[in-house]
C-alpha cells in the first residue's frame, strides 16, 4: 500500500496544479511608465482577460532602460503563468538588433501568446515651431542643422529608429534626445522643452485633440482612422517609409502549453470585445488578435523591416 501512494501521488499533483490554474491573481508587466500607450492598452485589456480566466490580472509598471529592465525581470520569472509581459514589438524585434548586451534573448526566453495591437508612429511638433507640415519641418531642419530636436521613448526603439530613419531618408540632422518612456517624452514636447516627438499615437493624440500638440506626419503605409486628415511619410515622399509598434502577450519560456491555450483565448476574447476595440481605436491603434504561431511569424517579419532600416540609419544603442 505504502508503494502505491508513492507511485500515485507524483503524477496527481502536476493534473491537480493544471487544473486549478489561475489560483491567484496573475501580474501583467508593462515595462514602460505609466500613460504611455502600451500603459493605457494593457490596462483595457487586463479586466476582461481576468474576466476570461475568473481571476484577477494586476498590471505592474517596471519601466528602466528604455524597456528592457521590465522585460528582463519577466524572463527571470517561474514559467507558471503567473507573470506575463505586455510586450513592446520594439524589444523583441528591434533591441535585439542593437544591442548584443542584453540580459534576455528575446526569440529564447519568451514563448508569443497573442498580438493584440499595432500602433502607429507619428511625428508631431509643438505648436509654437514654425512647421506647418512635414515640408516646412524639413525646411527647419536643414535651416539649423542638428538645432531641432526630437524627443523619443527610449534609445534604441521604434520611436528611435523612426526619428533616425526620417533623417537618413530626407537628407536632414535631427537632435535625438531619449527619454524614459512615451509619456515624458510627449510631456516635454506639449511644454515646449523639445521642438517635436516621434511617438506611438495614443499619447500623442489626446495633446493633438487638445491643441498642445500638432501631428505632422504618419509613420505607417496607409492612413489613420483616428487621423484621417494627416498625410503618411509616403504620402510625403518617404516611399514604403512603414514604422510601426505593436503590443501583444509573452510568457517566459517553460510556460505549460494548456496555461499558454488559456491565455490565448483570453487575450483574443478581451482584443474582441468592443468596449476594448474602441479604446485601443480611440487612441489611435488597431486592434488585432491572433494564435501564437501567428504572432512569432509577424514578430519575424518586423525583425527583417527594422533590419534594413538599421543598416541604413547605423544606429546604435546610446
Amino acid at each position: 500500500m505504502k508503494r502505491r501512494a508513492v507511485l500515485v501521488t507524483p503524477l496527481a499533483a502536476p493534473a491537480l496544479a493544471q487544473e486549478t490554474w489561475p489560483a491567484r491573481p496573475i501580474r501583467l508587466v508593462v515595462a514602460f511608465p505609466p500613460g504611455g500607450g502600451s500603459d493605457l492598452m494593457a490596462r483595457a485589456v487586463a479586466p476582461r482577460m481576468g474576466e476570461a480566466l475568473g481571476q484577477s490580472i494586476i498590471v505592474e509598471n517596471r519601466s528602466g532602460a528604455g524597456g528592457t529592465v521590465g522585460t528582463h525581470s519577466v524572463a527571470q520569472s517561474r514559467p507558471d503563468g503567473y507573470t506575463l509581459l505586455f510586450a513592446n514589438g520594439g524589444e523583441f524585434a528591434l533591441k535585439p538588433l542593437l544591442d548584443q548586451r542584453l540580459p534576455y534573448d528575446a526569440q529564447r526566453d519568451f514563448t508569443p501568446i497573442v498580438l493584440l495591437g499595432v500602433t502607429p508612429v507619428v511625428l508631431a511638433v509643438h505648436p509654437s515651431t514654425p512647421a506647418r507640415n512635414f515640408a516646412e519641418f524639413l525646411a527647419l531642419a536643414r535651416a539649423w542643422p542638428g538645432a531641432v530636436t526630437v524627443a523619443n521613448s527610449g534609445s534604441g526603439n521604434v520611436m528611435h529608429l523612426t526619428a533616425a530613419y526620417i533623417a537618413q531618408r530626407s537628407g536632414v540632422e535631427l537632435s535625438h534626445i531619449p527619454y524614459r518612456g512615451a509619456a515624458p517624452s510627449v510631456a516635454d514636447a506639449v511644454a515646449g522643452t523639445v521642438r517635436a516627438v516621434v511617438s506611438g499615437l495614443p499619447p500623442v493624440l489626446a495633446q493633438a485633440r487638445q491643441d498642445r500638440l500638432r501631428i505632422l506626419a504618419v509613420a505607417v503605409p496607409r492612413r489613420v482612422a483616428a487621423i484621417p486628415d494627416v498625410p503618411t511619410l509616403s504620402e510625403l515622399g518617404l516611399d514604403g517609409f512603414d514604422m510601426s509598434n505593436t503590443v501583444g502577450l509573452v510568457a517566459p519560456t517553460g510556460t505549460p502549453p494548456a496555461v499558454l491555450a488559456a491565455i490565448n483565448r483570453a487575450g483574443n476574447a478581451a482584443i474582441a470585445d468592443a468596449e476594448v476595440r474602441r479604446i485601443f481605436q480611440t487612441n489611435g491603434a488597431e486592434p488585432r488578435g491572433s494564435t501564437p504561431a501567428e504572432y512569432l511569424a509577424f514578430l519575424d517579419a518586423e525583425r527583417t523591416r527594422f533590419a534594413e532600416a538599421v543598416r541604413a540609419t547605423g544606429i546604435r544603442m546610446e
